[in-house]
């Protein structure tokens, strides 16, 4: 690199400083883990992932993302690196044009492309880190004629992709070439689907031109939308800069080349670009904070916050299958019966409510897609959503699929109890009564209009899907999600006294409802429908988890989830990555933190790849991020008005901190664990109201900070003490501290499980 070049680097760092000790101050970090109480810049070097040498493909690639735009970094072969370009809104708009041809083909994610730098002399090796606090992938490749260095970053406020590489002795930086992806729905290249459409056009040839120093490869699409790739080659001697921006219409209604154009103009001219980017990423993490004695694990879990943050941001699309970095897929679309689900399920503990703004606000833009979902005799009332869809939630349900039992009518159901989860983590009433309650009642509405009595009056569903299992008359699956919303639906009227004409409808319902079918093996899928053979999904456990209705506080509902549990695992050719996080989550569910802790390294270590992504034909992001999950609710778990601290540790984790978790009621709750006991426990009060803590701490005081005396009850019992402050003030902290406590910045504890691991391809 030039010296003009470090002269601006150095400015840059300034300039990062001075910026840092403003947007530090106290106005502007209030949500952040306290300043002191972590080295982030050394915890989270930790947590960096390493190669040796170049990945082979999507899945032992270097992944970097903002949201909405992504590079994902391998080899082609022994003389090519390749730079895989994706932007996760562009997808084919073909509908209109093929009425007849499915979603997938029609709607499908399309490819944008990718570079290859070509070496001079064939790769025989690597030395490169993703440093996930900075956002930033850096490294050597090292070739028979010399070395490439290089840096590569994709601006978190702005849709460019930077590229820098410098070559040292005979291996040159400029043999830049673009590859534009076939503009097609990659679902059509895959060999087993048998919907394939039989006349099925690509998309009009790519047009490449060149303006202002920037080149652009457009490709229309069939609807007159397109998308451009625009780029641009900064030459600084032996060292180039490669900067990408994607521009994208889908309905040819406005100017991709000029998107693009502006992208790259306006980075070129912000001198602050890399601030702002470095600065984003660390206020992100600072947010909350865990610390695991098991080196894989907690790096496992910090790189999931990094990947949530790479696939979705609160103004960017809602995630799909894969993010910002695409491949070849039968599942170019967004998956409703559990996928978008457990993708967005970590966001709450984590203290992230605002990446899960890119789904609610879809709920809310699409409100009449969803109604328009189901049957036109129902549409005054109810809404539904099927199995997949574009970004436009266009998944009708037809009364066909409904007298055939084939559909599966509660997707939306279970959607919406992430959202009802961000009103009981936030406290957000507002947000509560006009988006989430409705649409709730909506989609209860949907179950309820297909109910049928028998007679003595109970309510039966009649023949619906158990996702990726079998039909079955009062399934599970639906029974628990129809159950759910009711009792949600009765108590946030009675809460928030709406006096809603339905309520008495609701409570005549919920009493009248068919039990959940159990046979001797535990919950059936439906009514005669037991569970015999192998199925990855827990689409008939849903009771247990997430929704809780049977929990494990009820004595008398243990052995039926145990039993229900050894049953489903006891059937293992079938189960896949998700398989392992439900089993994790639900045994965390029962206290039994050493089962959780198994299932998720058997996780671990049979289905995650090296860059922690995940497959089953193609790339499924949720897997991953349902694990982080399953890791927060070990840690931390809020339901039932209770907040459980610690509540399924594994017996050989002697050491765990956390910091800034958030618990529903909207409590920040931070917590050690030293030498086995839990010492210190601090909960911020962020709207009010009573608190009840579960802990096993025999001993402790109490304190705040906005009180003299803390008013509390305390009820022992043989597995855990229970804690009830009647009342807590808005912005009190109150903290449960053991005479043992030792406070120390974090990292304070070395690691005792996989000591000198490191996610990447390198030699663990």
């Amino acid at each position: 690199m030039q010296h003009h070049t470090l002269l601006k680097y150095c400015r840059i760092i300034i300039n990062y400083s001075l910026l840092l000790l403003f947007l530090c101050s106290p106005r502007w970090c209030k949500a952040q883990v306290p300043a002191g109480e972590v080295n982030w810049p050394v915890f989270m070097a930790r947590q960096n992932l390493k190669w040796d040498q170049l990945g082979k493909d999507y899945y032992s690639g270097i992944i970097l993302g903002n949201g909405l735009l992504g590079t994902n970094i391998y080899k082609e072969n022994d003389s090519l690196i390749r730079f895989d370009i994706g932007r996760t809104d562009v997808v084919d708009h073909r509908e209109k044009l093929l009425p007849d041809v499915g979603k997938l083909y029609t709607q499908g994610r399309l490819p944008i492309g990718y570079f290859t730098l070509k070496t001079a002399g064939k790769i025989t090796g690597a030395k490169m880190e993703l440093d996930i606090y900075n956002a930033t992938a850096s490294g050597t490749v090292f070739t028979t004629q010399g070395t490439l260095n290089f840096t590569a970053f994709v601006a978190s406020t702005q849709n460019v992709i930077s590229i820098a590489i410098k070559a040292t002795a005979k291996e040159q930086a400029g043999n830049w070439k673009w590859n534009p992806g076939k503009s097609i729905s990659p679902r059509y290249f895959q060999s087993y689907p048998t919907d394939k459409p039989v006349n099925y056009p690509e998309n009009p040839p790519v047009k490449m031109s060149s303006a202002n120093g920037y080149t652009f490869c457009n490709q229309p699409l069939l609807n007159n939308g397109g998308y451009t790739t625009a780029y641009k080659i900064l030459n600084h001697g032996q060292s180039q800069q490669l900067l990408v921006s994607v521009g994208y219409d889908g309905e040819g209604t406005a100017d991709e080349n000029k998107e693009a154009e502006y992208n790259l103009r306006k980075f070129e001219n912000d001198k602050q670009s890399l601030v702002a980017h470095h600065n984003w990423w660390h206020q992100y993490y600072q947010k909350s904070f865990i610390a695991l004695p098991d080196k894989r694990m907690e790096n496992f879990y910090w790189i999931q916050l990094y990947k949530l943050a790479s696939v979705t941001r609160a103004d960017k699309p809602v995630a799909d299958l894969m993010g910002p970095w695409t491949t070849a897929t039968p599942w170019p679309a967004i998956w409703w019966n559990l996928n978008a689900q457990l993708t967005y399920s970590p966001i709450f503990t984590a203290n992230h409510l605002e990446l899960g703004e890119s789904l609610f606000s879809s709920l809310n833009r699409n409100r009449q897609n969803l109604i328009n979902n189901v049957p036109e005799k129902w549409r005054k009332d109810a809404a539904a959503i099927g199995r997949s869809s574009a970004y436009g939630l266009v998944s009708p349900i037809s009364e066909a699929e409904i007298s055939k039992g084939t559909f599966e009518p509660a997707n939306l159901t279970w959607l919406l109890y992430y959202y009802y989860q961000y009103y009981t983590y936030s406290g957000d009433k507002q947000t509560l009564k006009t988006k989430i309650y409705p649409l709730l009642k909506r989609s209860a509405n949907f179950l309820i209009h297909q109910l049928k009595p028998d007679d003595q009056g109970i309510y039966h569903f009649p023949m619906s899907h158990s996702p990726e299992y079998k039909n079955a008359e009062d399934a599970n699956y639906t029974l628990a999600s129809l159950s759910w919303a009711l009792h949600t639906l009765i108590k946030v009227n009675d809460e928030q006294q709406l006096n809603d004409a339905d309520a008495g409808k609701w409570k005549m319902v919920l009493k009248n409802l068919t039990p959940f079918p159990v046979g001797e093996s535990g919950f059936l899928i439906g009514k005669d429908v037991p569970l015999n053979s192998s199925h990855r999904h827990y689409s008939h456990l849903l009771m247990i988890y997430p929704y809780n209705l049977i929990n494990w506080d009820q004595p008398e509902n243990r052995a039926l989830i145990s039993q229900s549990l050894k049953n489903w695992l006891s059937y293992k050719n079938a189960l896949a990555g998700f398989s392992f996080t439900g089993a994790a989550s639900i045994y965390a569910g029962t206290g039994n933190g050493d089962m959780a802790y198994k299932w998720l390294n058997e996780l671990l270590d049979r289905f995650i790849q090296v860059n922690t992504l995940y497959r089953e034909s193609g790339p499924v992001i949720e897997t991953p991020l349902a694990a982080a999950t399953s890791i927060q609710e070990m840690l931390l778990q809020s339901w039932g008005g209770k907040i459980r601290v610690f509540p399924a540790i594994p017996s050989n984790w002697q050491n765990v901190s956390f910091k800034q978790l958030l618990a529903e009621g909207a409590f920040l709750v931070s917590a050690d664990r030293q030498n086995g006991h839990t010492q210190n426990i601090k909960i911020t009060s962020l709207k009010g109201g009573g608190l009840t803590l579960a802990t096993d701490m025999p001993k402790f005081t109490i304190h705040s900070n906005k009180r003299g005396k803390v008013d509390y009850q305390v009820q022992k019992t043989a597995e855990k003490t229970i804690i009830e402050v009647t009342k807590t003030v808005s912005g009190e902290t109150i903290q449960f501290v053991s005479a043992g406590f030792e406070k120390k910045q974090a990292p304070y504890f070395p690691y005792t499980e996989y000591q000198n691991w490191f996610w990447g391809l390198n030699k663990k």
